[in-house]
């Protein structure tokens, strides 16, 4: 006999058949399993088709199930099955600053100054497990001044 898949007991019973398996049942937690079970959801070429499409953000729970034809909590629990697998990222710390040009050549081409129109300048607020964030303040003379850059 083997050891309980969900707890690790060795303290199981025999409970029957299933699809011409012997099934067992542990005594400490009361799962059923059965000993070799090799059946699987997804064959390994879904399972990275999946992984693709929503790591690259082309597909979600309800998209992805649809095209594999299974529920979307099937896919959810795939991805983070998936996602326990895989390591922490190392953001580097050395980032920092972030180009804006889309809005550089916005605000540089507009020539007259309506509503909240003007300078802004761009902080940087403390880092804390790589997330970075930035304030936008309206730009003066006496707040460059102040701010040691």
């Amino acid at each position: 006999m083997g050891n309980c898949k969900k707890c690790g007991s060795a303290h199981c019973i025999k409970n029957g058949y299933v699809r011409n398996n012997q099934r067992y049942r542990c005594k400490e937690c009361g799962c059923n399993f059965i000993i070799g079970d090799k059946r699987e959801k997804f064959s390994p070429a879904t399972r990275a088709l999946a992984i693709l499409l929503y790591g690259r953000g082309k597909g979600s729970y309800g998209f992805i199930s649809k095209l594999l034809k299974v529920s979307p909590v099937a896919v959810m629990k795939l991805i983070k099955r998936e996602a326990d697998k895989m390591p922490e990222p190392q953001i580097d710390s050395s980032i920092k600053e972030v180009s804006f040009d889309d809005m550089w050549h916005f605000v540089e081409q507009k020539k007259t100054n309506y509503g909240s129109g003007g300078r802004w300048s761009a902080v940087e607020i403390g880092q804390s497990a790589g997330v970075s964030g930035i304030v936008l303040v309206k730009h003066s003379a006496i707040f460059t001044e102040n701010l040691s850059i």
